[in-house]
């Protein structure tokens, strides 16, 4: 036993030493770069579509410093937090190898890395950033090399002098005057302290981008240099207490940033698909060729920021963001994460999760229309009760019959729980999915009203798919790479999949224009054909306003960082008024488009405003007595969405501030309902249970839909679920007869979102 254990620890070691040899056989010259100098001047590059530059470091020359002229107190703080032992060690510190492996195995929290400073100096003068273990063998040997020809001064002043510390800033001569407008010998102790600290990670610990995370930092690299005697406790505690007084025009020093938000995005894709950190992202020269058109980006930029004054909105967390997209192609026009990128980095265009209010009903009649529901087909507005949950209307009144084409254009939210009662809440998930919400939703009757929280880059592309005639793109901002060679290394194919049929995206599309014509969405009207709709979250903590052309497709979103209310704020207010504001010059220079409705179902403009009692649904004619109610436990009440946003929010009066760190990373979504998903359809009777009802209702019976013969079939097969073919959905129209449409009411169709729940997610 003992002499197979020795076997086996012998082939352990010959196989490590083998490999060691193999890696290491073919490594740069160290001779020929210590001979001929090092200067980073291989900048990567950002282009908008037209070619125009949009971001880029290295307007800030490189200049090398000597270590005598570098204030003692960075080299200190540089020391005690990458590499205590550097004086004592070879290259390679097998003490701080094993004291990482034992931190990284029991998920306590690193103070050194198990890199020594001359391992660093390596990988950034002679290798990428690559995560791999024979890049650390490499390092390795590299590291030890460096020791046998050069001095520890030596190695002290190469690394300072080609280490990268955010804001295009190589060097501690070049960060120095950047953050701090000084000469590095000029550092003070938190200053030197704050610098050291950021090569672990130059964006996370930006000043510039994250003030939180580099005070923090700052601190920590001032207590490691309390832990190794170079400063006393009261120094520390001094020290901890000072602001960071950072140069205000450092940022321009070094960068050309025309779209931050956006070149944020396009940063961290380029990272994640090449599996590059930040310092070898902008050292690769590569050249990254994006779709956005910088006309749309700056009357995007503008358009947020004027109509955000004009509202009064100019607080750090009165936020705001806009996404434009060609539906088409998938192709991002125009990327606005929030007001001033200066003030809060956080984007909310991708990264934050928001209640969508009654956006999300475009998703319910969708489903239903692909089921074979008709736009004239009549619901009864009426008090109903499910469980412990009593769904209200915005202007907490009920209206009587209307066509589902009607409750769309004024967001009534009594229908919309009705229909996806019908349908079935799991139905309606299955079609978010499929259109493109990525985020996780449950299947419970709340979700019609915004019960799940969404991305406004997931529910634009969704809405680009009514605008493509059914056909699915996903978003990208990438068109090509080209490397420092020359070298395309990569190009964007959009795969496009047919998702609807054209009945279905021609019937919604017809609505949807309803709703700008003449419904909540009327402030979005900019003299052509426009389809929309709009959404107000619980307690106006959440305005948007989606809607498109036949070739553009943008989403405007309108909240508080912090998740306070903003009383009085619907989606047809400042969310319309910014996209018109945008979306009106944007598309003046182009000939005005009508949409291809081809296939779309009949429906007339009467059927906005009248209905016909022929068309009305089995529960609402047969039912309108029932006494008893949902089963305990079918439904669930809609729970209250927290959602993610700017994790340096601040506080405010009420609401939950996002970003807190127990909650960070999390996904926003509810408990799931204790029920099945599969709710009853409409032919399992009437569980819907008016409050008050209503005796005058006669029952009428339900007509066949177009096509299918019969009323819908029950919601937990998925059969018809996007995938009506076009000649069983074309077969026929419903004509009504000639019985005279009854009109309910005069009254003007209100100007915002009409619907709130009784506490929960609203129109």
């Amino acid at each position: 036993m003992l002499r197979s254990l020795m076997a086996l620890l012998v082939t352990g070691v010959l196989v490590v030493f083998g490999y060691f040899f193999v890696v290491t056989q073919e490594l740069p010259s160290v001779e020929k770069v210590l001979r001929d100098g090092i200067n980073p001047t291989q900048w990567t590059q950002v282009f908008a579509a037209d070619g125009t530059p949009i971001m880029s470091f290295g307007k800030f020359r490189h200049t090398n410093v000597r270590i005598k002229n570098v204030s003692p107190y960075f080299i200190e703080s540089l020391i005690a937090t990458e590499d205590r032992r550097f004086y004592e060690h070879n290259g390679v510190d097998p003490v701080a190898v094993l004291r990482a492996v034992v931190r990284d195995l029991t998920h306590q929290k690193l103070r050194e890395g198990g890199s020594t400073i001359t391992q660093q100096l390596a990988r950034n003068v002679f290798l990428s950033n690559e995560r791999s273990f024979s890049r650390k063998m490499r390092e390795a040997a590299l590291a030890m090399e460096l020791e046998k020809k050069l001095t520890k001064a030596q190695i002290l002043e190469l690394y300072i002098n080609n280490t990268y510390f955010g804001e295009g800033a190589y060097g501690i001569q070049a960060a120095s005057e950047i953050y701090f407008g000084k000469k590095p010998a000029a550092l003070t102790v938190p200053e030197a302290a704050m610098l050291a600290g950021m090569p672990q990670a130059p964006s996370g610990y930006n000043p510039f981008q994250n003030m939180k995370g580099a005070k923090a930092r700052r601190d920590e690299v001032l207590h490691n240099l309390l832990e190794v005697g170079k400063i006393s406790q009261d120094e520390f505690e001094r020290y901890k207490k000072q602001p960071i007084a950072l140069n205000q025009g450092g940022r321009g020093l070094s960068s050309s940033d025309r779209a931050p938000f956006f070149n944020r995005y396009v940063m961290t894709q380029v990272m994640r698909y090449f599996n590059l950190d930040e310092q070898s992202f902008w050292q690769s020269g590569l050249k990254i060729f994006t779709t956005l058109d910088l006309r749309a980006q700056n009357l995007a930029q503008g358009a947020v920021s004027r109509q955000s004054a004009v509202y009064g909105r100019t607080g750090k967390n009165q936020q705001a963001a806009l996404v434009s997209i060609n539906p088409q192609s998938g192709a991002i026009l125009a990327y606005v994460g929030g007001k001033n990128y200066q003030n809060s980095q956080f984007d909310r265009v991708n990264d934050a999760v928001r209640s969508p209010g009654s956006l999300f009903k475009i998703f319910t009649y969708t489903t239903a229309i692909d089921r074979g529901y008709e736009p004239t087909r009549v619901y009864l507005d009426e008090p109903i009760k499910i469980a412990e949950w009593q769904p209200k209307n915005y202007d907490k009144s009920y209206h009587g019959y209307m066509t589902i084409a009607k409750a769309l254009i004024t967001s009534n939210n009594i229908v919309a729980v009705k229909v996806i009662h019908e349908l079935g809440a799991d139905a309606v998930v299955r079609m978010a999915e499929q259109m493109g919400i990525h985020t996780p939703m449950e299947p419970y009757l709340g979700l019609t009203l915004g019960g799940s929280g969404v991305k406004l880059m997931d529910i634009t592309s969704a809405f680009g798919v009514l605008a493509n005639q059914g056909v699915r793109v996903e978003p990208y901002a990438i068109d090509r790479i080209v490397d420092d060679s020359g070298h395309e290394i990569y190009r964007e194919h959009p795969v496009k999949t047919n998702v609807l049929n054209r009945t279905t995206v021609d019937t919604m599309v017809k609505m949807m224009e309803g709703v700008v014509a003449r419904g909540t969405g009327k402030a979005g009207s900019i003299g052509r054909p426009v389809a929309g709709k709009t959404g107000t979250s619980d307690d106006y903590r959440d305005a948007w306003f989606v809607a498109f052309t036949p070739d553009v497709v943008t989403g405007v979103w309108v909240g508080n960082d912090n998740n306070t209310t903003m009383p009085g704020m619907t989606g047809g207010s400042l969310p319309a008024s910014i996209w018109r504001s945008f979306m009106q010059p944007y598309m003046a220079s182009r000939p005005a488009k009508d949409f291809d409705l081809a296939y779309s179902k009949a429906l007339e403009d009467a059927d906005f405003v009248t209905y016909d009692l022929k068309n009305l649904t089995t529960n609402d004619a047969g039912n309108s007595l029932a006494t008893g109610e949902m089963k305990d436990g079918e439904i669930q009440q809609d729970p209250v969405l927290e959602p993610v946003a700017d994790p340096n929010a601040t506080e405010g009066a009420e609401g939950t501030v996002n970003g807190d760190p127990a909650n960070a990373g999390e996904p926003n979504t509810p408990v799931r309902p204790a029920f099945d998903s599969a709710v009853p359809s409409e032919n399992s009777g009437r569980p819907l249970v008016p409050v008050t009802p209503s005796e005058t209702q006669a029952p009428v019976q339900q007509q066949p839909m177009p096509g299918y013969g019969s009323a819908p079939a029950p919601a937990s097969p998925r059969v018809g679920y996007g995938v009506i073919p076009l000649e069983r959905a074309r077969r026929g129209r419903y004509d009504s007869g000639n019985t005279a449409a009854q009109s309910y009411g005069a009254s003007p169709v209100p100007a915002n979102d009409s619907a709130v729940d009784s506490g929960r997610a609203r129109y």
